[in-house]
C-alpha cells in the first residue's frame, strides 16, 4: 500500500463503518491496522467521531494499531489525542528493530510512529508497548506474526479486553512522558 491508495482507501473505509453501524447489529467491532493501514483506521475514527453519535462510538472496543508508519510527531500531538477522546481504547504496538519503518523514516526524514528508543510515542489514554526484544524477523515489520508473546498479547486484548497492567507478559515501565510496557523476559 502507498501513500496516495492509503488516502483514497479512507473515504471507503469511513463509508464502509458507517455502513456497518446503520446496516448489521454489532455489539463489538475491533480495528487492528498495520503499518500504513493505521492511517485509514485512526483518520477514519477520527472522521467518525465527528458525524456519528456518542452511541455508536461504544461500539469500537479496541484500536490496534501495529507498526504505526504515521508521522510520530503528528501522532502524538494531532492524531492519538483525537482518537483518545473518542472514548475506544488504542493500544500500539512499536519496535525498533523494524527495518521498514527505518527506511520510511529515511525517506521522509522524521521518526515514524511505530519507532521505539527515544522515537517512542506515548500518549496520555493510550497504551504503547515497545515490542523490540520480542521482534525480529527479516525486515522485523511483520514482527507481530512472527513471534508468539505478540500474537497472544493481541489475542488476549481481544479476547478479554484486559489493559496492559492486567494482561501477564507485559511489564511496565515509566518514564517522564509516561508509562509504557515491554515483554517480560
Amino acid at each position: 500500500m502507498d501513500e496516495t491508495n492509503t488516502e483514497w482507501a479512507q473515504l471507503h473505509f469511513v463509508e464502509e463503518m458507517s455502513a456497518l453501524l446503520e446496516q448489521v447489529p454489532v455489539h463489538s467491532i475491533y480495528l487492528v491496522g498495520h503499518s500504513m493501514g493505521n492511517r485509514i483506521i485512526g483518520n477514519a475514527m477520527i472522521t467518525l467521531s465527528s458525524e456519528r453519535l456518542e452511541s455508536d462510538l461504544m461500539l469500537f472496543r479496541e484500536i490496534i494499531m501495529i507498526a504505526p508508519d504515521i508521522d510520530a510527531d503528528v501522532f502524538r500531538m494531532d492524531m492519538a489525542p483525537r482518537l483518545t477522546r473518542t472514548g475506544v481504547n488504542v493500544t500500539l504496538y512499536a519496535s525498533s528493530k523494524d527495518r521498514a519503518l527505518m527506511a520510511s523514516k529515511a525517506f521522509h526524514g522524521y521518526p515514524r510512529a511505530g519507532d521505539s528508543g527515544e522515537n517512542l510515542v506515548v500518549v496520555e489514554g493510550m497504551e504503547t508497548i515497545d515490542a523490540s526484544d520480542v521482534s525480529g524477523g527479516l525486515l522485523g515489520h511483520s514482527y507481530f506474526a512472527e513471534d508468539r508473546r505478540i500474537m497472544e498479547d493481541i489475542y488476549g486484548l481481544l479476547q478479554t479486553g484486559q489493559r496492559a497492567d492486567d494482561r501477564f507478559g507485559l511489564e511496565a515501565v515509566d518514564t517522564g512522558q509516561g508509562r509504557y510496557w515491554t515483554f517480560r523476559k
